[in-house]
């Protein structure tokens, strides 16, 4: 039968043709081709117990795949088809990650595939990474990399004792927070936690300074090296601040620190939230975040809003639309995210539980213009 032919025919033709032939390699093409993965595994009682590793990991369900594991015979068998259907899942990070925290085995991670690059951290949970310590040798040398291609953060690589401590913390930010809770007071919740609790790195900026003024210096004599030397040196001191770590463990951060950790922590809870980039061209830029309430969009800025919160317990950059942002971050419209929302309604700060209207910088002038 012609592969085409294969691709437009049901499921039931597909059991069909795999039940009268003898092939192995026959039954492996007509079994790949099954959508429904219920069938597949009926269908595995059938094969010869040795073949089996071959189309365990033509299954698609990662919580499928970690039973049919779970059920081999013994542990070099488990160990054996783990690393063959390893290798089928290659690329699909999320994949292998929900195929390990079910496994019930020791196996040990081929060194090519150590590195995790995950769409959002809300695929991962402490009892998952639990589990992965328990059973993968090599768990310490598993890298992980959040996929977040609007943050310029993207290229902070976590050891697996830091995406550990990472997510230990944001599931004790969001512990107490009802999945029935409305999305306001959800946002409100997570906002005022994390700008209560976070400080800007202004060391960053005295290591940021150092850098570039060593850069000007060689750039004199070989400005490719210098430039070389000096986006390394960046990327190094910008690790901890700009990504998920250093504002959440250490308790200080930069503009890219804030709005990440804002923006995967809304996100943990169920919440649409956006990474929005602003630069002024040929100076530094900026990074704050969109979020979306109840339907509507709305500006956010936790760095700008962190220092009034602690001092004075006010909010003026929380949930703006984008008149009343433009104000104050208008001169970053030059250059911006492209994905950002418009943002036209004005937030009903009365919806936030506990909130007093005395708590909102220039509340009486944004009424106004509603």
């Amino acid at each position: 039968m012609k592969e085409k032919q294969v691709e437009t025919i049901s499921d039931r033709e597909l059991v069909e043709f795999f039940n009268i032939t003898d092939s192995i390699q026959e039954k492996l093409e007509y079994f790949s081709k099954i959508q429904d993965d219920d069938i597949k595994i009926e269908l595995l009682n059938t094969i010869p117990e040795k073949e089996k590793y071959k189309f365990i990991g033509k299954i698609r369900t990662p919580q499928y795949i970690a039973m049919l594991l779970n059920d081999l015979a013994d542990e070099k068998s488990k160990a054996q088809t783990f690393n063959y259907i390893a290798k089928q899942f290659k690329g699909n990070n999320d994949g292998i990650l929900k195929i390990l925290t079910q496994i019930d085995f020791d196996v040990t991670i081929p060194p090519s595939m150590l590195h995790f690059r995950l769409n959002n951290i809300n695929s991962l949970s402490l009892d998952f990474l639990i589990n992965i310590q328990k059973h993968v040798s090599n768990y310490s040398e598993m890298k992980f990399k959040i996929n977040e291609y609007e943050s310029d953060s993207i290229d902070i690589e976590y050891s697996f004792s830091e995406i550990s401590a990472i997510i230990a913390k944001i599931e004790e930010l969001t512990a107490d927070i009802p999945e029935e809770m409305d999305e306001a007071n959800k946002f409100y919740t997570i906002y005022s936690r994390l700008t209560g609790m976070m400080i800007y790195d202004n060391g960053y900026l005295l290591k940021q300074s150092k850098a570039r003024n060593e850069f000007n210096e060689k750039a004199k004599e070989n400005r490719k090296k210098a430039k070389e030397k000096y986006e390394r040196e960046l990327k190094e001191i910008r690790r901890s601040p700009a990504g998920l770590y250093g504002g959440l463990i250490d308790g200080k951060a930069i503009c890219a620190g804030y709005a990440l950790i804002l923006h995967e922590t809304l996100k943990y809870v169920g919440l649409k939230s956006l990474y929005v980039i602003g630069y002024i061209p040929k100076e530094d830029g900026h990074a704050w975040n969109q979020v979306q309430i109840d339907g509507k969009w709305y500006n956010c800025d936790p760095t700008w809003d962190s220092q009034r919160v602690q001092m004075y317990g006010k909010y003026k950059y929380m949930l703006l639309d984008d008149k009343d942002f433009r104000i104050s971050h208008g001169k970053f419209l030059l250059r911006r995210t492209k994905t950002e929302h418009k943002c036209r309604n004005k937030f009903d700060y009365s919806k936030i539980q506990g909130l007093l209207p005395s708590q909102i910088e220039n509340a009486e002038k944004r009424e106004s213009t509603i």
